[in-house]
């Protein structure tokens, strides 16, 4: 499905049908996700809570890894949908091909930087408040999941590549089946059933992996058959094109300064919420696994207003993509106040299938309140940073995430948690700080939108 805007004739009902064709399958790709990795932190909970510890530890440095293949991502979903807008199939697939090869290139470095570096950055992460055993459950969960970081960087460049030419469907699919062999795999090898091996926390990251690698083969499917309008040139793919590179890269780099700082933030999150104890550090990576939950209406509608922004820049129509951007954020903020709603009075429920530790679900439960307050907020910031990514103002974006990351919750958090501080909250002040942080970024980002630079640049 490769949606291109229609100038000509697109109604309010036209205009929500397209957006919407453009986010549930982002919206359930999130879930799918976002589900995997919820699913794989409940499956070794039967371990203990040192199992879940180990798994949330290692969910810090492999964020940190994946926001160089995300940042690629920003730049080529921008760059194929200008280039779909205007019709042009040869430089589309020449960003394809490009962002293919800079895959490949940043892949082996992360696997190379992790595989060697990820013990000492575990350690440094978990500080000398977290046992042994998590340390070490950490270690064997990374040294296999390094594996699937290769796979897993031309798996997100090939999805990002058709979300620009508007076929987000093909993420949702292959999420869908991925999950399904992620959770049985799971179940074989983490207890040991159907005659294999009870791996444990391995078998963990096992079935990931094995998963990732039934994902990537869908998603070669679509770029290798033609039936898209991007291909794999198989000819060319090995063939550097530096004036691409450095266009896409233009987008790029800002967003892995984005993303650079916003990982490095929650690190050190981490090692302030680890000083608080092993309980608060559980209940921190159960409510952190189920806030992405929550970030996903937002970030699905993004998803649309990149793919837009981007299609009708293409075309000259900065006047269409302020139209599309204001409906989805009307449907947006539909979806997100239901998704807000539950959070509040259902969180609770969620939380338990985490653990039969009522002590630790009740901490988690009410940090997905707190959540939930700024809710609205944070998914509506997603949408106005998207739809400035879409229009290649990556840069703005960097800098709102470096005044959310680097002022507002280190300071907020000091004067909530640190003891000189008479507040003391606890968990409680880490969430109010980073839920603070989604409000004033939201206002930051929707004065930049209104101010239509953006609508100016060229990329």
């Amino acid at each position: 499905m490769n949606k291109i805007i229609d100038i000509e004739n697109n109604s309010p009902a036209s205009r929500r049908s397209l957006i919407l064709s453009l986010a549930w399958p982002a919206l359930a790709e999130n879930v799918l996700s976002n589900l995997l990795s919820m699913v794989d932190m409940i499956m070794v909970g039967v371990l203990g809570s040192y199992a879940i510890e180990a798994v949330g530890l290692v969910s810090q440095p492999r964020f940190l890894m994946l926001a160089a293949f995300q940042a690629l991502n920003v730049g080529a979903t921008a760059m194929v949908s200008r280039f779909k807008g205007a019709g042009d199939r040869d430089n589309a697939n020449m960003v394809l091909n490009q962002s293919l090869v800079m895959a490949a290139f940043i892949s082996v470095c992360v696997f190379l930087l992790m595989f060697f570096g990820g013990d000492p950055l575990l350690r440094f992460l978990a500080g000398n408040n977290i046992q042994e055993d998590t340390i070490r459950g950490a270690h064997i969960h990374l040294r296999i999941q390094v594996f699937g970081f290769p796979i897993l960087a031309f798996t997100f460049t090939i999805n990002a590549v058709l979300r620009g030419v508007g076929n987000t469907r093909a993420a949702f699919y292959n999420n869908a089946v991925a999950n399904i062999v992620n959770i049985f795999f799971n179940y074989c090898l983490i207890g040991g059933h159907f005659g294999f091996p009870a791996l444990g926390i391995a078998g963990s990251a096992t079935g990931t992996v094995i998963a990732q690698c039934v994902a990537l083969g869908m998603a070669l499917s679509k770029v290798l058959t033609g039936r898209e309008f991007v291909r794999i040139q198989k000819k060319k793919l090995f063939r550097i094109n530096f004036p691409m590179i450095r266009r896409i890269m233009n987008i790029g780099i800002p967003a892995l300064v984005e993303q650079a700082i916003m990982r490095v933030g929650v690190m050190l999150y981490t090692i302030i919420v680890t000083s608080l104890g092993d309980l608060s550090y559980a209940a921190h990576m159960i409510a952190m696994n189920l806030q992405q939950f929550s970030f996903m209406t937002g970030m699905s509608f993004g998803i649309a207003a990149t793919t837009l922004v981007g299609q009708c820049l293409g075309r000259n129509r900065a006047d269409q993509a302020k139209i599309y951007v204001k409906q989805t954020l009307n449907l947006n903020l539909i979806v997100s106040i239901a998704v807000t709603l539950f959070l509040f009075f259902g969180g609770g429920l969620v939380t338990s299938l985490y653990t039969s530790d009522d002590e630790l679900s009740r901490l988690a439960a009410n940090m997905l309140r707190i959540i939930a307050i700024a809710n609205v907020f944070s998914c509506s910031r997603f949408v106005y940073t998207s739809a400035l990514r879409g229009a290649g103002d990556s840069r703005f974006v960097a800098v709102i995430t470096l005044i959310g990351v680097l002022l507002i919750r280190p300071i907020l958090s000091f004067i909530l948690v640190m003891p000189p501080m008479p507040f003391r909250l606890g968990l409680a002040g880490i969430w109010i700080a980073l839920s603070s942080d989604g409000i004033i970024c939201f206002f930051i980002a929707r004065a930049r939108f209104k101010q239509d630079k953006w609508a100016n640049i060229k990329v």
